[in-house]
């Protein structure tokens, strides 16, 4: 598989990948410059933003859904404005990190946790507010919801514990149920940062340490494709058929010791490895 660069942006903490099949438009963020950055026909533009970004979630109109501190904040990159949409529930426990729209207007995340620590899962919604799904998470990374034998099932990584899990989820009610161990990372030697979903509800993971991209299924790994980067975070398909297969990654040592590759923090692409679906968006208004 042949990966290339898309444009000349080079990030140190690349992550949350968002393909805009409206305005074709790719956005990411550099959680430690604190940027956001879209890449797009006039080439790639940059918003400082007030705290650390973690997930992003498409909506409706030109605003973004975007994990900073303190809750989610609707972040329009045209107008160069953040106003805080929800503060985050005493629950929580900390903050959160990565999130996605859910295919019903709601968006989920979950606990930032550097370390080992308690963490859970959340859904946010226009009209509910916050709900919880799930406890027993440490660092929750590449939440999806994808269909199993026509189940609609969220499945969300935990990197400290190497492994991403399902669960029936029922988006009206916000209930999940049924958790089982859907995807094993460290199997790889790795462990599972940023994700998405391709057409036929494959889950690709990014499994950080050892450069890799898993796709899993119900069955289990079913393909594995090397990239040239010890750390990818994020990942995404895009394009005009959602056919090119987006990459970012961390530009750091994570501490196996090893420097960082020449395309480490940039952003890639390959074509060949799939078909995407379009990205889910966020309903901000009941």
């Amino acid at each position: 598989m042949t990966f290339g660069r898309v444009g000349d942006l080079a990030m140190v903490w690349g992550e949350s990948l968002r393909w805009d099949d409206r305005r074709g438009r790719l956005y990411a963020v550099d959680c430690a410059a604190q940027t956001l950055h879209w890449l797009d026909d006039a080439g790639v533009s940059t918003m400082k933003l007030p705290s650390l970004p973690t997930g992003l979630g498409l909506t409706d109109g030109p605003a973004l859904v975007a994990c900073l501190d303190g809750g989610l904040h609707v972040v329009d990159p045209d107008a160069g404005t953040v106003e805080l949409l929800a503060a985050y529930p005493d629950g929580m426990g900390a903050r959160a990190n990565d999130g996605t729209a859910d295919g019903s207007g709601n968006f989920v995340t979950g606990t930032l946790n550097m370390g080992p620590g308690p963490g859970s899962v959340w859904q946010w919604s226009a009209a509910h507010g916050w709900r919880k799904l799930a406890d027993e998470m440490g660092n929750v990374n590449g939440p999806a919801v994808i269909e199993i034998d026509g189940v609609a099932t969220l499945v969300c990584a935990d990197t400290v514990a190497g492994a991403a899990f399902a669960w029936d989820y029922d988006a009206g009610t916000a209930t999940v149920a049924n958790r089982r161990r859907f995807a094993d990372q460290a199997a790889l030697g790795g462990v599972p940062d940023g994700a998405t979903v391709d057409a036929a509800g494959g889950y690709w993971s990014c499994v950080l340490g050892v450069g890799k991209l898993a796709r899993f299924t119900a069955a289990g790994v079913d393909r594995v494709v090397d990239v040239p980067m010890a750390n990818p975070s994020d990942v995404a398909f895009g394009g005009p058929d959602l056919d090119r297969l987006y990459v970012t990654s961390i530009a750091l040592d994570l501490g196996d010791g090893r420097p960082p590759t020449p395309d480490a923090g940039r952003v890639l692409v390959a074509d060949g490895v799939g078909v995407g679906r379009p990205e889910p968006r966020v309903v901000l208004s009941g």
